[in-house]
């Protein structure tokens, strides 16, 4: 097997960003897709008695004890190919330690997320606050497995009342999150977003009504990492929501640069070298 080195590499600046808020979210959305593991390894039940555990090992300063999870959040979407789907993606997650609240959403997994990745149809968007623009539009699939889980989304966004919630999420999660953010602001709660690997989820005009909404929105993005950039200008004039917060780490694998533990959270820990020359050992699984 050849070892996994690094092409390229450019230092991550935070810029108005908080890196411990980063820290704790990347956390968070690692837990999550292990989460998406423990299911598949039980028989993937559509009753989930969940265990919530660390297995990145860049993240291991936090812990799951400190924490309390809320039921996950689940999703019943349709594909383009009419296949109905039914998966856990996030939850609401309150620390014990400062009781900061927190939406979290997983990335993609299964074959069926990859699918759903890849509907780019830009399809009529129904904003939850008042008064919203006309002409709003949005990428199909992500916008599917968004519609899949809002009805238990806003039930346990009327649990938070106005209170504080940083909202986050890796990849498919990041639109999710993104998809999130009108619904929380139209339950007034104060929202803070800070996502990775976020492709772009709407047209200008998704982009525009997002950007009044005045949520403070950061989008940390691996600039050798493919997902960011779309979906790809055939599709539509996708744009991306908040400021973008870069680094450069390739290792040569889209899969590898994608991921959320062994690049995106070393990235956050190791913002002057985010190179992880260490990545075979922290994710044996992927190989070259």
């Amino acid at each position: 097997m050849t070892l996994t080195t690094c092409r390229s590499s450019q230092p991550l600046d935070f810029g108005a960003s908080s890196q411990q808020t980063f820290k704790v979210c990347t956390f968070l959305v690692n837990v999550l897709s292990h989460m998406y593991d423990q299911w598949v390894k039980a028989g993937s039940p559509l009753n989930f008695d969940w265990r919530p555990e660390n297995a990145c090992p860049i993240t291991k300063d936090f812990k799951v004890e400190d924490y309390n999870f809320g039921q996950l959040i689940w999703s019943t979407f349709t594909l383009e190919i009419k296949k109905t789907v039914t998966e856990p993606f996030g939850c609401l997650v309150k620390s014990k330690i400062d009781g900061s609240l927190f939406l979290v959403f997983r990335g993609s997994k299964s074959l069926d997320d990859f699918l759903v990745d890849a509907e780019f149809k830009p399809v009529a968007y129904s904003a939850p606050t008042p008064n919203p623009p006309p002409g709003m539009f949005v990428a199909r699939g992500w916008y599917a497995v968004f519609n899949g889980l809002v009805k238990a989304l806003d039930a346990e966004l009327k649990t938070i009342g106005g209170r504080p919630l940083i909202v986050t999420g890796h990849s498919l999660g990041s639109a999710l999150a993104t998809l999130a953010v009108p619904l929380a602001v139209s339950h007034n709660v104060a929202a803070l977003h800070y996502n990775s690997a976020s492709p772009k989820v709407g047209l200008q005009s998704f982009g525009d009504y997002y950007a009044s909404l005045k949520v403070v929105t950061f989008r940390l993005v691996n600039t050798a990492d493919t997902v960011p950039n779309l979906p790809p200008q055939s599709s539509g004039a996708y744009v991306p929501v908040g400021a973008e917060v870069a680094f450069n780490a390739d290792y040569g694998a889209e899969k590898k640069t994608h991921n959320p533990c062994c690049s995106y959270a070393y990235a956050i820990y190791n913002p002057k070298a985010p190179c992880n020359q260490d990545f075979d050992s922290c994710a044996p699984s992927q190989d070259s």
